[in-house]
């Protein structure tokens, strides 16, 4: 059975302080200083207006020849104290706009990280006429490979995509039951044939197959091409996995192109897919394919589906076409 199979595969798998736990920590103690500031901004005007009263009451006593050293006294601690309380308001209004850039940098470095993971697809289609000349053979064979950390649930997926975000509650493909109620494709000759000319390029947005480890089931997961090695059937590629960890960092998988769906370019026509129709399809808001029956298309192009396992028979999900490919088991 998968072990991706009964997790939520949505987007919140991480807590506020687990996701912004350096940032928060930060803000939190920026925002604990507020008060404090306040304080002190508000005792230095009080002193001001002391000041102020002192001098009026200075200037009266020499009207009226009573002036004494006393109150020359009560003025210049008025002076002391004010310079103390603006030294110290200044000190930590100082400390607080360090703070703020620090964690605006911080902030910053991880935007940038964050864009930069999510940019591939514009990019590659800035490069198409370079990855054009690039282009390789589909071959068969599989090379091991690292298993996807199991207790991780996956994110993405398809953007603007609508449906029940709870995922269903999948059975294992092995078993007979998991393959009641839909008709499986036929993997004739020439289906073999029709693969082994697809071809592969760097930057390349594809589905693949991790090769499973301690006889476990993997899922078709999202990803993309980083360099092709090797010539024939010795080809290897190196993909990245489109999902991002808790700790911003992205696992690379060497396989085989046995292993890999192309997915089709953004904008790129495609033919509608008949109703009945058994495909692999990106779950809404997660990186990982699973196995799907076509329900209809939308006019603006996304296929409604039904996703094997979901609880409800009434429940559908609309995925972007390209998202949706070939099944394979």
């Amino acid at each position: 059975m998968s072990s991706r199979g009964n997790q939520r595969r949505g987007p919140n798998r991480n807590s506020e302080s687990g996701e912004h736990g350096e940032e928060l920590a930060m803000w939190n103690d920026i925002k604990s200083k507020i008060p404090l500031i306040v304080e002190l901004f508000n005792e230095s005007s009080a002193n001001v207006l002391a000041i102020r009263d002192q001098d009026k009451r200075l200037a009266d006593l020499k009207r009226q020849g009573k002036l004494t050293t006393e109150e020359y006294g009560i003025l210049d601690g008025c002076l002391r104290k004010g310079v103390k309380a603006n030294e110290a308001v200044a000190t930590i209004i100082n400390k607080t706009i360090e703070d703020l850039k620090v964690l605006r940098a911080v902030q910053k470095a991880k935007e940038e990280q964050q864009e930069a993971s999510t940019s591939r697809a514009a990019a590659q289609r800035a490069k198409e006429s370079a990855a054009a000349s690039s282009l390789y053979e589909f071959e068969g064979g599989d090379s091991p490979v690292p298993s996807p950390n199991p207790n991780i649930s996956r994110r993405m997926g398809g953007k603007g995509d609508r449906g029940d975000s709870v995922p269903p509650k999948f059975q294992d493909r092995s078993t007979p039951a998991a393959k009641a109620g839909s008709a499986e494709p036929q993997s004739g000759q020439v289906a073999s044939t029709n693969r082994s000319k697809q071809t592969f390029a760097k930057d390349d947005e594809v589905a693949f197959k991790p090769k499973p480890a301690n006889n476990e089931q993997t899922d078709w997961i999202l990803g993309i091409v980083q360099e092709v090695r090797g010539e024939g059937k010795s080809r290897r590629y190196r993909v990245l996995d489109a999902d991002v960890d808790e700790n911003g960092h992205q696992k690379d998988f060497r396989t085989s192109a046995s292993s890999m769906i192309l997915i089709p370019k953004d904008g790129t026509a495609l033919p509608p897919l008949d109703n009945g129709k058994v495909v692999l399809a990106l779950y809404p808001n997660t990186t990982t394919f699973y196995k799907a029956e076509v329900m209809g298309m939308d006019a603006d192009g996304k296929v409604n589906l039904k996703f094997e396992g979901e609880e409800s028979s009434n429940t559908m999900q609309a995925v972007t076409r390209r998202h949706v490919v070939e099944y394979r088991g």
